[in-house]
């Protein structure tokens, strides 16, 4: 009977600890883990409308389709192709995402008929001469930051976890060029809503907003997303429009061999 009751006490003290541990609140890292993991799609398509706004609201605009396509659950391909203005038609942008090393990225330009591969060094740099840039473009990898998980603000009505992510070591901030990014993420669709980026010194550079969010099968997707460089007062908004899910995108379209078709 004693062996008894004793088992009866562990199996309720174990218990309890299960049931707190389900309840504890998600830290920064398991937060940044749901918002990476969307992915119940194998491929998208689709319009982009990338508007560039200067200080004197001088204003340029770049038309673009873009393609997606999942290798597998946790690495994707896009491809982004100008199409207007004349200009600039034909450059394009090729991204292929690796799990376990740095993402291969590449950009076709049509002038010198040649594709020149983007260094990690250079993923800092400028996407089509936006305020973007082509690490922004890419989905982050999870260890290149370390999250600390802020107190939880509403923003235009939404309730949204606030995380900060400091860059894991010095090369990371001198390749991306972010010593430290603050997201806010919506609690309802683990979207980020509102985002400050900081310098290589900390100081603060650039925001980004995100307006506009859209379910397409079951997943959630920024169709608008803003991003105000308050160094420079320039602003270069993404609007997506179009977009169509799980259409069987060719896997053709993401190779350097189709880039150089231009």
């Amino acid at each position: 009977m004693k062996r008894l009751f004793s088992s009866l006490i562990l199996a309720a003290v174990f218990a309890g600890l299960a049931l707190a541990q389900s309840s504890v609140s998600p830290d920064g890292t398991e937060i940044m883990k749901k918002v990476l993991s969307q992915s119940n799609w194998k491929d998208m398509s689709g319009d982009l409308v990338l508007t560039l706004t200067t200080s004197r609201h001088e204003t340029r605009i770049r038309n673009m389709k873009f393609y997606s396509k999942k290798k597998s659950e946790n690495e994707s391909m896009m491809l982004i192709k100008i199409i207007a203005p004349a200009d600039v038609r034909g450059t394009a942008f090729l991204t292929i995402e690796h799990q376990n090393r740095d993402d291969d990225r590449y950009l076709y330009l049509p002038a010198l008929r040649r594709v020149k591969k983007i260094t990690a060094s250079g993923k800092g740099g400028n996407f089509m001469s936006s305020d973007f840039t082509y690490y922004d473009i890419g989905k982050p990898k999870l260890n290149d930051w370390k999250y600390k998980r802020l107190a939880d603000e509403t923003v235009e009505g939404h309730k949204c976890f606030v995380v900060e992510a400091s860059a894991a070591t010095p090369k990371i901030t001198k390749d991306t060029g972010y010593s430290k990014i603050i997201r806010w993420i919506r609690k309802d669709t683990f979207t980020t809503c509102k985002a400050v980026f900081f310098d290589r010194e900390g100081k603060k550079w650039k925001t980004l907003s995100v307006p506009e969010v859209q379910k397409f099968n079951g997943v959630w997707f920024s169709t608008v997303m803003i991003m105000h460089d308050l160094q420079l007062d320039h602003t270069s908004k993404m609007t997506f429009k179009g977009l169509k899910i799980n259409t069987g995108v060719p896997g053709k379209f993401f190779t350097v061999r189709y880039l150089q078709r231009g």
